[in-house]
């Protein structure tokens, strides 16, 4: 009877483990991608949020600088001081331009949130694959096909314990409700 009992709890275990292996490792191909590809959008879409300098103002910049350098020297009456020093040409490339419009940065606030998400997710993913590699560290190895073909298996009383005990604990951890939540 212990026997049979630890072997069901063995197959049962193992399944488990590597069907949530296997769900993970398809969230986190399904992660990478969605990430990979939203941060392609954000690229592009970032730069919408950055000023542009607006052509006319900087034209109407240096039109202005250029008349207030107007100065009377005294052998030239009209003439005129260098209109563009460093700092004023620094100044008049650096104009503001319009700031980015309420949906552009609605735009920009749902695909960063989103690339937040997707890695937290993977992060998320990660931590679980290695809650699940730990499950499995301590204990014997897969029985052999003729043994599974059987129905036998040969678990010591101490794997068999600490399959239950490490069994118990991802119950009562909740790790199903971790790895259901995870995408």
């Amino acid at each position: 009877a212990y026997s049979e009992a630890a072997g069901i709890v063995k197959v049962y275990t193992d399944e488990m483990i590597q069907r949530w292996n296997s769900e993970i490792d398809t969230y986190l191909v399904y992660a990478g991608l969605f990430s990979a590809i939203v941060t392609a959008f954000n690229v592009q879409s970032y730069l919408a949020l950055q000023q542009q300098p607006d052509p006319t103002l900087a034209a109407l910049q240096q039109i202005s600088l250029q008349l207030s350098s107007l100065a009377i020297n005294p052998p030239f009456l009209n003439s005129t001081t260098p209109a563009f020093g460093p700092a004023d040409a620094a100044r008049a490339g650096s104009a503001p331009g319009p700031p980015a419009d309420t949906a552009t940065v609605a735009v920009n606030t749902l695909w960063f949130s989103s690339l937040v998400l997707s890695l937290s997710s993977a992060s998320v993913g990660i931590m679980v694959k290695q809650w699940l590699n730990q499950f499995k560290v301590g204990l014997p190895s897969d029985k052999s096909s003729l043994e599974a073909a059987a129905g036998r298996t040969r678990e010591s009383p101490e794997s068999a314990r600490l399959r239950q005990y490490r069994l118990n604990n991802l119950e009562k951890w909740q790790v199903e409700v971790v790895v259901l939540a995870v995408p």
